[in-house]
């Protein structure tokens, strides 16, 4: 039994699964988690000059990107509410602006987009 819980508690992904299972969820909790990505998202995108850049934090940028697609359904079954624009939001904006004028980013920042928009898109349906 102790064994099974130390192996339990070793996967990161069953335990986020277990903790987001589990807890309450508000349209303000959402909002804040999202906002908690977004800050996180941008700090990394901060980091990218080339696309060498973005090809070496893929993975990272992914798990980013793939976060945020996943909150932004979760609010989907908040029907009406809408999240205020805040700075941190404008934050990202300016930074995804930045580095999409960096020849080649644009393409290498899609792809690792590209997971999350699929399941945006399909979750809409």
């Amino acid at each position: 039994m102790q064994n099974l819980f130390c192996q339990f508690r070793t996967s990161s992904l069953a335990l986020g699964l277990l903790l987001t299972g589990c807890a309450p969820v508000t349209f303000d909790d959402l909002c804040c988690e999202g906002e908690s990505e977004m800050k996180k998202l941008t700090a990394e995108l901060c980091l990218i000059e080339t696309p060498e850049d973005v090809h070496k934090a893929s993975k990272r940028l992914k798990r980013r990107f793939d976060r945020l697609a996943q909150i932004l359904i979760a609010t989907r079954k908040f029907q009406g509410q809408v999240a205020e624009s805040t700075a941190v939001g404008e934050a990202l904006f300016v930074e995804m602006a930045r580095i999409y004028e960096i020849p080649g980013v644009r393409e290498a920042i899609e792809a690792t987009q590209c997971e999350a928009v699929r399941s945006l898109d399909h979750r809409r349906k």
